[in-house]
């Protein structure tokens, strides 16, 4: 899977090359912004909120494993209580950021 950088990172890289006198290096990040291959600070927002979704997700099921070994550890109970919370806001701003890009996407059409 490709990596996109945001504009600003494209931009300090942009820099950094002129510093260091990398032409060619300058030129393919140029090349890059002009074709549009960079990631929104919009979908960057969506992005970080998918990779806090799935460590909550992973998190649930190391204290799971940790459940079975010890069921009746209410300790755990509760941070497995307060995780699935977590996940259920993080689950409705994800839904709620992808509402918005469909709308600012539509509105750029």
């Amino acid at each position: 899977m490709k990596k996109l950088l945001t504009v600003d990172e494209y931009l300090d890289l942009y820099l950094l090359a002129g510093e260091l006198g990398d032409q060619l290096w300058q030129n393919e990040i140029m090349e890059k912004l002009n074709n549009g291959e960079y990631i929104t600070e919009h979908s960057l927002k969506i992005r970080n909120l998918w990779d806090k979704y799935k460590k909550v997700n992973m998190e649930m099921l190391d204290l799971y494993r940790q459940l079975q070994e010890d069921t009746s550890n209410e300790a755990v109970k509760e941070k497995i209580r307060a995780l699935k919370q977590q996940r259920i806001i993080l689950n409705r701003q994800i839904q709620k950021e992808q509402k918005k890009s469909q709308l600012q996407h539509l509105k750029t059409k």
